[in-house]
């Protein structure tokens, strides 16, 4: 579906056209309306307009200038030239321009929809082009590092499936599989380097991922992302089956030597690396990264330019595996249950929550510590999430049911049990979502009620979207959308009912003139209104008013 702009001096033209087309049938789903050239390019700033149907002589700034204007900021826009006046110059600037056609006034119904109808043909064919296959995999390749990136975080925080990986690995063009050797890469940009912005960040990480591949390339294969510390993480594996027999942590320590050589030489500024046990990938790598971590952590902290191999053995097969020891890891990972709550994503919040249970259940960690550090997660995202909301937590609870406050457990030794700080969690997590919903739907009513208010108050006037939305300080797109979903019916329908209901009742109930009555409910043209309302009630404004008299 595409949106168009309608842009005329003669308002009556305008409207004639915005009620009239069926817009459906063209696959026009946004209809705006302009009255001058500087109103359509403050339309057109605020809208991706698909085309631009358009008079050519208008005070101020004409039609083609207005083509210029626009086509400045949007190449693909599409522009339909309107004009009484049939000069060959005008043809000339308008094919000049690549205007898709030229009609004279008056144009009818039949001619206009034929040509809209082909602009939107064009406009189907170029975007199918656009998403064509050759494009899309121009566009895959360009955003392959992001991709492999991501996939690599999700490994490093236990947020995959096998299935899913066994598909990803090789769409993404990555040398490994699963049951290779693979040992995680840590690097801690130190010194001048934290004081990059982003921009001058992700170079730097391209040059210090540059250097490895040259250095490194000839033995193995990186894989490269950032994590959530900001650490550059590289999984290193082995090239070939013979590089696989021969994965030596001492050549990997020579390496990571010589990295840090030639940073400091070349981008003149210090890293911190650690060189992680190996194992297998990728069940291990989680716990292969963890201790990497912990090595930086606790091996450097914050002293520079150091260079450390993992100490710590990975546990036998027969040893629980280190990511059982920390079964509430789901409620730390991004997003985290703070920042979900801040942005109203209840549904995530509540499938993280649900996975950080079943994690304690099936790990049997079901200690007085493991349910604390669950029951202070979920009060410091509560108390986060009310006051980011301008309150306190009490405030926002109020007395509220027993099993919502944050004192009604006693989290003491003995006093608590995984199912009882199951049911308060998910309990406080309802009061807050239907506390949203209800601020949401206030909020709402409040906006239809203001524009209803509006349009009865200023039917007279000429109220267009942007005037209803300059009127909330909304986004035009964005009052549409809400206006429909919390009335089921769109904003210019709701408008034209409430003109052709004053309409009815002015003809029944008073002794105006039809033009009287045009321009008490807002219309500019008498022979526009006539239109609209036969079209609305099957007759003309005069014939109802005789009909219903007699």
């Amino acid at each position: 579906m595409f949106q168009i702009l309608i842009v005329d001096d003669e308002p009556s033209v305008v409207d004639a056209i915005a009620q009239t087309m069926p817009w459906d049938e063209l696959h026009i789903d946004e209809v705006y309306c302009a009255y001058s050239s500087r109103e359509a390019l403050k339309i057109a700033e605020l809208h991706y307009i698909d085309i631009v149907l358009t008079d050519i002589r208008m005070p101020g700034m004409d039609g083609m200038a207005l083509i210029e204007a626009i086509r400045r900021t949007s190449e693909r826009t599409r522009f339909i030239l309107l004009t009484g006046y049939a000069e060959f110059e005008y043809a000339k600037q308008a094919l000049k321009l690549q205007a898709d056609d030229y009609l004279l006034k008056p144009v009818s119904d039949e001619k206009l929809q034929e040509s809209i109808a082909n602009v939107t043909r064009k406009l189907k064919e170029e975007w199918d082009q656009v998403t064509s296959m050759q494009r899309t995999m121009r566009v895959f390749r360009e955003h392959l590092p992001a991709m492999r990136a991501e996939l690599l975080r999700d490994i490093l925080e236990n947020r995959y499936s096998v299935r899913d990986l066994a598909d990803k690995l090789p769409a993404l063009n990555l040398n490994v599989q699963s049951g290779d050797t693979v040992a995680p890469m840590l690097i801690r940009l130190e010194g001048k380097f934290t004081s990059y912005n982003r921009h001058d960040r992700f170079m730097i990480e391209y040059a210090i991922l540059n250097i490895a591949e040259e250095i490194m390339g000839p033995h193995f294969s990186l894989w490269m992302c950032e994590d959530a510390h900001g650490y550059l993480v590289i999984a290193v594996t082995a090239k070939t089956a013979a590089d696989e027999a021969v994965f030596s942590r001492e050549l990997l320590m020579r390496l990571a030597a010589q990295l840090q050589h030639l940073v400091s030489h070349y981008l003149q500024g210090s890293i911190s690396v650690v060189v992680g046990q190996s194992g297998r990938f990728p069940e291990q790598l989680p716990d292969l990264y963890e201790g990497a971590i912990r090595t930086m952590r606790t091996g450097i902290g914050a002293d520079s330019g150091l260079l450390m191999e993992a100490g710590e053995p990975l546990p036998d097969a027969n040893a629980r595996p280190l990511a059982n020891l920390r079964p509430l890891a789901p409620i730390y990972e991004p997003p985290s249950l703070t920042q979900l709550f801040e942005a109203g994503m209840w549904d995530v919040a509540r499938s993280k929550l649900s996975d950080a249970f079943r994690k304690l259940e099936a790990s049997g960690c079901d200690s007085l510590e493991f349910m604390q550090e669950l029951y202070h997660a979920v009060c410091a995202a509560s108390f986060h999430y009310a006051h980011v909301n301008g309150k306190t937590l009490k405030q926002m609870l109020g007395d509220g049911d027993a099993g919502e406050r944050l004192d009604v457990l006693d989290i003491s030794e003995g006093k608590l049990d995984l199912s009882v700080l199951k049911t308060w969690v998910f309990g406080l997590l309802d009061r807050f979502s239907r506390e949203n919903l209800h601020e949401i739907r206030d909020v709402r009513s409040q906006i239809v009620a203001r524009i209803q208010e509006y349009i009865h108050t200023h039917l007279a006037d000429n109220v267009t979207l942007q005037a209803l939305a300059d009127h909330v300080h909304l986004h035009p797109t964005y009052l549409s959308k809400i206006y429909k979903l919390e009335t089921k019916e769109g904003l210019k329908d709701y408008l034209l009912r409430v003109r052709m209901e004053k309409a009815k009742h002015l003809l029944l109930c008073s002794d105006l003139k039809i033009y009287e009555i045009t321009e008490q409910i807002g219309y500019l043209n008498t022979a526009y209104f006539i239109k609209v309302f036969k079209k609305h009630f099957g007759k003309t404004p005069q014939e109802y008013r005789e009909e219903h008299q007699t």
